[in-house]
């Protein structure tokens, strides 16, 4: 009697852990959602700091910005100068769009993974120079992401400025 008592007690318990750490996971979800560290605001945000970043790193590095188009940047390396562009694609699972930068020099960077549905540059020019460049990004999640998400965390407008070094 012992033995059944045992293996039904050990059931039990498995049944019981395997939906407390389903119910953790959920909880952990929510409260990632809730923090507004998921959805496309979130992915928003991360997209346009790793382009700020890039951005930043060009003018660091000695590399002058020549010009700024709608989704291109001529940045010139005192040799040569060449583009930089950024393109909206078809992401890898074929509904989904993702932003890639492209660089002839250092090659293709995917700086937002899926959701993307706008991306514009437009240059920021203070006393007929140019200090900054401002960068706006629209999201827009997949019906399958969306329902796992609050309506207003399934869609996202977001610009950002990054200011230049000085240019002489």
């Amino acid at each position: 009697m012992s033995l059944i008592e045992a293996i039904a007690c050990v059931a039990i318990v498995g049944t019981l852990a395997t939906s407390m750490v389903g119910m953790m996971r959920g909880s952990a979800r929510v409260t990632a959602i809730a923090q507004g560290n998921e959805g496309a605001a979130a992915e928003g945000r991360q997209a346009l700091r790793f382009l700020s970043e890039r951005v930043r790193e060009m003018t660091s590095t000695g590399l002058s910005i020549v010009s700024v188009g709608n989704r291109d940047i001529q940045v010139d390396d005192g040799l040569s100068v060449r583009r930089v562009r950024f393109e909206v694609r078809r992401a890898s699972d074929g509904v989904d769009r993702s932003l890639v930068m492209v660089d002839p020099l250092l090659g293709e960077t995917v700086c937002q993974g899926s959701s993307v549905r706008n991306f514009d540059m437009n240059e920021v020019i203070v006393a007929g120079r140019r200090v900054g460049i401002e960068m706006t990004l629209q999201l827009q999640t997949t019906s399958d992401r969306s329902q796992q998400l609050r309506p207003d965390q399934d869609t996202a407008e977001m610009a950002t400025v990054v200011c230049l070094s000085p240019q002489l």
